[in-house]
């Protein structure tokens, strides 16, 4: 038992001065140290999994080599928190909330059980979802007048993809509750799903499969020219249902995965009220909003109507991965998933497991949003998302002036999708009269020119853009792309420590990068349009916005 006894915390000097040397790499993490001034430095799949195949682990090593090997894992991370990181939003930066998730290991709370498990742990988490139902518009209560499980209308989650499961499920049981005891088979109806199947998240056609309901299951409706949820097309799918009972819930989405473009909430939630069905908002990017009474009232207009809706701290409000809520307007959405029922709406019981679906242990991941807020208070919440906006708007005046490329749609609040398209040489296609092949082979040029781009910037390490696939429904390059998709870049303001100085640093290196490619790219046009021969196979290599 001796010689085990050094690998595991017992508290001596020795420990103690071991964890600060550990905090001293973390922040040579953090500033760019360990990653010699990169937002990554990249290294092949072959080389990381050659590099990793070498170690033995047969043998234990000395904490002194523990931390070597933990600032290595650190040099070949990418840094979500570099200023010269512009993709998805998870800048992870808040201090408070670093603080809290290096607490929380310590404390180790399992958020299943109140007593011998996460007594205050829970109370926290419960008075964080009143938190959040007060700022989305919900009722809500001090954490002393809440008096029973019942009473709580949310839960956490580890990210959108289970809010969004979970939000289903609570739908589904709303208005089918004999499937409890009965299922799914004797319900008579094939139960559905409608939303705007372009803009849509993957977890949607996701849980449709992994709750037994069947992805043809799920009615997709046509989509704006501002990746919104068309609303003549929304009514017209429920109209082809009246008088059935197999529609149980529209999903309208405050954000979506690629442009963030937001639907008209007030509108859908006005059309599902008319049919008699559940909405559920898929908020998981644009819920941060809900800290600017400015920002809520223009994009997330009438959001409380909606019966359930999902958010994820660790996209939009600058917390640590993992971390998501669902929220319902209707307190008690959760306790058809309970087996104890009478302890849960009397108050006898505080097991948050109780009332969990898919869940059993979990960690006490709130308690990073929860100290955040109360550091910075809403009201600093709201200036940061707020500020947010403010630099997306001249992210979109830049890289427009620049005249190298064409934005696939107004930059609503933090993300914006474009591709490498010249001006100069958009004018000289726009004016000629070029055949449907023409097009095409131009819309493979244009997808090989900004992936290669893109690609080159990211394994440099100097900036970091998203690159996923994005219809071109308004038909901005002209190209007439009908279903095919582009290949787009996509620039996120999502760090709160964003200059406008280093925001034009970023962007210039694009810009360069760009310019270097222009009289290549200018060439490759002028010969499709003599009909000459062009072809080009372009790599995968978008991410998880693209996912389907």
């Amino acid at each position: 038992m001796i010689t085990l006894y050094k690998y595991f915390i017992h508290d001596n000097q020795e420990q103690r001065l071991l964890f600060k040397r550990l905090i001293d790499i973390c922040f040579d993490f953090w500033n760019g140290k360990t990653r010699n001034g990169k937002v990554l430095i990249y290294k092949s799949p072959d080389w990381l999994k050659n590099k990793l195949s070498s170690l033995n682990p047969k043998r234990g090593i000395k904490e002194d080599k523990i931390l070597d090997i933990l600032r290595d894992i650190g040099k070949y991370s990418i840094s979500q928190s570099d200023v010269n990181y512009l993709a998805f939003p998870d800048s992870s930066n808040s201090l408070a909330g670093m603080m809290a998730e290096i607490y929380t290991k310590f404390l180790n709370q399992n958020m299943i059980a109140f007593s011998r498990s996460a007594p205050y742990a829970t109370f926290i988490e419960i008075q964080l979802i009143e938190w959040l139902r007060q700022l989305i518009g919900y009722d809500f209560k001090n954490i002393k007048d809440v008096n029973s499980l019942a009473e709580v209308g949310g839960m956490c989650t580890t990210g959108g993809h289970m809010s969004n499961h979970i939000s289903i499920l609570a739908a589904l049981n709303h208005k089918y509750p004999q499937i409890k005891e009965n299922g799914l088979n004797n319900l008579g109806v094939s139960p559905k799903i409608i939303l705007a199947g372009k803009i849509s998240h993957y977890s949607y056609s996701s849980a449709m499969h992994h709750l037994g309901l069947g992805n043809n299951n799920i009615i997709s409706t046509e989509s704006t020219t501002a990746f919104t949820t068309d609303l003549n097309s929304l009514r017209n799918e429920l109209n082809k249902h009246r008088g059935s009972d197999d529609v149980f819930m529209v999903v309208a989405v405050a954000g979506n995965s690629r442009t963030c473009g937001i639907d008209d909430i007030e509108a859908i939630s006005n059309i599902c009220k008319e049919f008699g069905v559940w909405l559920h908002v898929d908020a998981c990017h644009g819920g941060s909003l809900i800290f600017s009474d400015k920002l809520k009232n223009k994009h997330l207009k009438r959001i409380e109507t909606a019966d359930s809706i999902s958010i994820d701290p660790h996209k939009g409000m600058f917390v640590t991965y993992p971390l998501s809520y669902v929220l319902f307007k209707k307190r008690d959405s959760l306790v058809p998933f309970t087996r104890y029922e009478s302890q849960v709406r009397s108050g006898e019981a505080w097991d948050l497991g109780y009332t969990s679906p898919f869940y059993g242990s979990r960690g006490f991941e709130s308690l990073k949003l929860w100290t955040m807020i109360r550091s910075m208070g809403f009201d600093g919440l709201r200036k940061a998302v707020e500020k947010r906006e403010g630099d997306a708007i001249f992210v979109q005046k830049y890289l427009t002036e620049s005249e190298h490329f064409i934005l696939f749609h107004e930059m609503t609040f933090y993300r914006l999708a474009f591709v490498f398209y010249p001006n100069d040489v958009k004018n000289i296609v726009d004016n000629r009269k070029i055949s449907l092949e023409q097009k095409k082979k131009i819309r493979l040029c244009i997808d090989n020119y900004t992936h290669k781009i893109n690609d080159e910037l990211y394994k440099e390490g100097t900036i970091c853009l998203d690159e996923f696939k994005l219809h071109d429904i308004a038909n901005i390059t002209n190209l007439e792309s009908g279903n095919d998709r582009f290949y787009v870049m996509s620039v996120t303001t999502g760090n709160p420590t964003y200059s406008k100085k280093s925001l034009k640093r970023s962007l210039d290196v694009l810009i360069t990068k760009s310019k270097n490619y222009s009289g290549s790219f200018r060439a490759d046009i002028i010969k499709i349009l003599n009909s000459e021969s062009y072809s080009v196979e372009v790599s995968e290599g978008y991410g998880p916005a693209s996912w389907k």
